[in-house]
C-alpha cells in the first residue's frame, strides 16, 4: 500500500503546483487586458444629439472590445448649461479618461478648451463647421488638426432646404430664422443662408436670442414681418425650443423648413438634414479604429452628412398661400407623411 500512497500524494502535489502556475498565469493575463476608459459628451438634450449618441454608442456597444470588457463608457450630458459643460469637461480630463466623445459644436469648444495639453484623445461629431469653432482646426487634412483632436464634420445642408421651400412655392419672397448669435454652428449656417437666399431673390429676415425662453416670442415677430415661411438651421438653442418655434409659425399659418428630417414629425412643413444616427455610428467607427491603433495623423476632418429629406403634407394643406410638391420632389423624399 505504502509503494501507491507516495507516487499518489506525488501526483497530486505536482497537480496543485500546475493548478497555482495556472491561476497565476489567468490572474497576469486578466491584469494585462488594457481597458479603453471613454466619456461620452453630450452638450444638450435635443433630438439630434440624441441620435447622434445613440449611434456611437449603437456602434461600440456591438464591437467585441466592448463585449469582452475592454472598453468601459461613461456618459455626461450638460443639458445646455455653460458652467455645467465647463465643470464636465474638468473632470472628464482629471479622471484620467482615455478618450473623450464630444457631440455639438459647443461640446466641442467646451471639450477642447478644457483638453488643451491634449491629455485626453478627443474625438468630436455632430459640429457643423469644426474648422470656424476656433479650437485649432485648421482645414481638412490630416495635418491641420491638433493630434489629440479628430472627429467629423456635418454641415447641415442649408442651400438644399432653402432651394426645396423654392420649389415648393415659386412665388416664395420672404423666409424669417431665429439663431442664437453666441453659437458658432448656427452663424455658419445662417451665412450660407443670406448667399443661397440672394440668389434665388428671397429675402432673409433675421432674429437673434441668446436663451431658449426667447425664442418664441422671437419667432412670433418675424413671422408677425410678412414672412412666407420660418427656417431654422444648425442652432443648439433654437432646436431645444422647436415646439415653440414651430407653434409660433402656426400662430400666422407659415411652414417651417428646418434641417432636421424628424421635425416633419413635430409640425414643421419639410425637413433636409442628415441622418444623425448614422453619423454616430460613422464616429464610433473612427473611435474603434482609433482604439485598435489607428495614428491620428492619418484621419482627415470629412464632412459626412447622409442626406434625408421628409415632408409632412398634412401641414402643407393647412398652411396659407400656395405650396406644392413637385413630382421631382416627391420621388427624392423619404418619407411623406399624410
Amino acid at each position: 500500500m505504502k509503494h501507491f500512497v507516495r507516487p499518489l500524494l506525488f501526483l497530486v502535489a505536482v497537480c496543485a503546483i500546475l493548478l497555482l502556475s495556472d491561476l497565476q498565469n489567468w490572474k497576469g493575463a486578466t491584469r494585462s487586458v488594457k481597458i479603453t476608459r471613454i466619456a461620452v459628451f453630450r452638450f444638450n438634450s435635443n433630438q439630434v444629439l440624441e441620435e447622434t449618441e445613440k449611434g456611437v454608442l449603437n456602434k461600440i456597444e456591438s464591437s467585441d472590445d466592448f463585449k469582452k470588457g475592454r472598453i468601459q463608457i461613461k456618459r455626461y450630458c450638460a443639458e445646455g448649461d455653460m458652467p455645467t459643460a465647463n465643470t464636465i469637461a474638468r473632470n472628464i480630463v482629471s479622471e484620467k479618461f482615455n478618450m473623450v466623445i464630444s457631440i455639438s459644436t459647443p461640446g466641442l469648444q467646451v471639450m477642447a478648451n478644457a483638453n488643451k495639453d491634449g491629455n485626453v484623445l478627443h474625438v468630436f461629431c455632430a459640429v457643423t463647421n469644426p474648422f470656424g469653432a476656433g479650437v485649432g482646426i485648421t482645414g481638412p487634412e490630416a495635418n491641420q488638426h491638433p493630434a489629440h483632436l479628430v472627429g467629423i464634420g456635418t454641415f447641415q445642408p442649408v442651400e438644399g432646404i432653402i432651394k426645396i421651400a423654392k420649389k415648393m412655392n415659386p412665388k416664395l419672397k420672404k423666409i424669417g430664422v431665429v439663431w442664437c448669435t453666441s453659437e458658432t454652428c448656427s452663424e455658419a449656417c445662417v451665412k450660407k443662408a443670406r448667399v443661397i437666399c440672394k440668389e434665388l431673390g428671397v429675402e432673409l429676415v433675421e432674429a437673434s436670442v441668446e436663451t431658449v425662453s426667447q425664442v418664441y416670442e422671437a419667432a412670433l415677430a418675424v413671422s408677425a414681418k410678412g414672412v412666407d415661411a420660418l427656417w431654422i438651421g444648425g442652432d443648439n438653442v433654437v432646436e431645444s425650443a422647436i415646439e415653440m418655434y414651430i407653434g409660433a409659425a402656426r400662430k400666422s399659418r407659415i411652414p417651417v423648413f428646418t434641417n432636421n428630417p424628424k421635425h416633419a414629425l413635430k409640425g414643421a412643413m419639410a425637413d433636409l438634414g442628415a441622418n444623425y444616427f448614422e453619423v454616430g455610428q460613422a464616429t464610433g467607427d473612427m473611435v474603434l479604429s482609433l482604439i485598435h491603433g489607428l495614428p491620428t495623423n492619418r484621419i482627415e476632418i470629412k464632412n459626412i452628412v447622409p442626406e434625408k429629406l421628409y415632408i409632412n403634407d398634412s401641414v402643407r394643406k393647412l398652411m396659407k398661400g400656395t405650396w406644392i410638391i413637385p413630382d421631382d420632389l416627391r420621388i427624392r423624399t423619404d418619407s411623406i407623411i399624410l
